[in-house]
């Protein structure tokens, strides 16, 4: 019995320390804002007290062979900048006059160097690219800009004879997102870095009249080895995502006039309300994506998602790519895609992803042979845009953060820290627990077999129901008792001394 309750502390205290951990690899795009992120926390410790522009000096100070024009810049609400170089000297600057001082105070051995060293790069704050946006026009127009989150530094571009927002982030070489609400910058670049599960991704085609239940695992094409394509009757879409809850649906359609038209393999287009379609995702808790093709014809006979990916040159196992990964490819295919996130309501996030203007013209100019490789890359039709409703980035890492899926870790936490302090007292609620459920004894007539059956039903309601709930109480009750057995043996002991000597 001792040695069960040893293998059930250990097993408990692992699953609490497994709790945290993400076992999906990412792509590039995650791979270089870890190696970034990291190289800012190797150097967290230098400058602790820098405030605000702390982190984009911790960036620069990890970056090999950064230039010496490199410097760290904030936007104070008062107007005034502060520029950091890597060592974390600290130049104030709010006149023309004092920003002509900046490289000799804060770089002087590259004011008389080469022209590339004498080039300003600023790696600004978050907070000087929102909070503070109307003073970034004091800054040096030929300056290099960059915006620096916890996830990395990404390229800032000036858009030129364009009303605000006026900054756009080059998030990757086809992605690209503009400088305008905050939250929303940042829930999208908590998406992009979610990890491509290949296995909660599902392909849907809209059949009228396909009896199918989804089953809550994708079918594999015993040949192949490909997840194949689901069909869902459209009358039926509300009941039938309800197997996919927590996962991804992919959907593909012509869209206009907030429809969506899908060609079934038999009869011509038919048309679904877009709004239709957001809403039973929401309901259902499922993550949406949304080709826009210029066809209408379905997906089928083979999962054409995971051919774009290894067709695009990613990584062949899935699991080390992102959804960042994901647009990037095609957005690659078609130029360049500009992201456009919104909030949706009810912890959910929308972003469309479509092609810039210039984007659009190279695409309308595309070849028929490079229309024919988008076409194979993308299975059966061409994606000209795409369009995600998805779970944001609170709604998410509460999903993460569950051991046992559906109970909330408001939950499971306190359970299993209640179930490992219980067992580190066990000493205290087994006692306890014998009290309320003493142990019946082993008799000749009853046998192993008998009384394992009378052992496991009370064993099970003391580790799952009885420690969770009496762990906390029993190792307060058995560290009073300990504290008290600590303070009083000096007089025990000098009671049995002397009571020894009178006797």
């Amino acid at each position: 019995m001792s040695s069960f309750r040893h293998g059930i502390k250990v097993c408990a205290a692992a699953a609490v320390c497994l709790l945290p951990l993400n076992f999906a690899h990412a792509g590039w795009l995650t791979s270089l804002a870890r190696e970034a992120g990291q190289a800012g926390k190797a150097a967290s410790h230098i400058h602790p007290n820098l405030g605000s522009i702390g982190r984009a000096v911790e960036h620069i100070h990890g970056i090999p062979g950064a230039p010496k024009g490199a410097l760290a810049a904030h936007a104070t609400p008062e107007g005034h900048w502060q520029f950091a170089n890597r060592d974390g000297q600290v130049f104030t600057a709010g006149t023309p006059e004092e920003f002509k001082h900046i490289m000799p105070a804060l770089a002087p051995g590259a004011a008389g160097g080469a022209a590339g060293e004498t080039k300003l790069s600023l790696f600004l704050s978050e907070d000087s690219l929102f909070e503070n946006s109307k003073y970034l026009e004091q800054l040096p127009k030929d300056a290099e800009l960059h915006i620096v989150t916890e996830s990395g530094a990404y390229p800032i571009v000036r858009k030129v004879d364009v009303k605000a927002p006026k900054y756009q982030a080059s998030i990757s070489p086809n992605i690209s997102l503009d400088l305008a609400d905050h939250a929303l910058f940042g829930e999208t670049l908590s998406y992009l870095a979610r990890p491509l599960n290949k296995s909660n991704i599902r392909t849907i085609a809209l059949e009228p009249g396909s009896s199918k239940a989804l089953s809550s695992a994708p079918h594999i094409d015993p040949a192949t080895k490909a997840a194949l394509v689901d069909q869902i009757d459209p009358a039926q879409l509300s009941t039938s995502l309800r197997a996919l809850r927590g996962q991804t649906a992919l959907v593909a359609g012509r869209v206009e006039n907030g429809k969506l038209f899908f060609q079934p393999s038999k009869g011509g287009e038919l048309s679904h309300e877009l709004a239709e379609l957001r809403a039973a995702a929401g309901d259902n808790d499922v993550n949406l994506i949304i080709l826009h093709t210029d066809a209408a014809r379905q997906p089928g006979g083979r999962n054409w998602l995971w051919q774009k990916v290894s067709v695009g040159g990613l990584d062949d196992a899935l699991s080390k790519t992102t959804f960042g990964d994901f647009l990037e490819a095609l957005g690659a295919k078609r130029g360049g895609f500009k992201l456009t996130p919104e909030r949706e309501g009810s912890g959910r996030i929308h972003i469309s992803a479509a092609p810039t203007p210039e984007a659009q013209s190279i695409a309308g100019h595309a070849s028929g042979t490079a229309g024919e490789l988008l076409s194979h890359v993308t299975g059966e039709a061409v994606s000209k845009a795409i369009e995600i409703s998805a779970r944001d980035h609170s709604s998410q890492s509460e999903i993460d953060g569950q051991f046992i899926p559906g109970i909330p870790t408001y939950v499971q936490i306190p359970y299993l820290i209640g179930l490992v302090v219980g067992l580190i007292a066990h000493a205290t609620t087994g006692s306890w627990f014998e009290r309320l459920w003493p142990r019946a004894p082993l008799t000749e007539t009853q046998g192993k077999l008998g009384y394992l059956l009378k052992w496991l039903p009370r064993t099970l309601v003391f580790v799952l129901i009885f420690l969770p709930i009496a762990g906390f109480p029993a190792l307060a009750w058995q560290t009073l008792v300990q504290l008290w057995v600590t303070v009083t043996a000096p007089f025990r002991w000098l009671r049995r001394v002397f009571g020894r000597a009178e006797v």
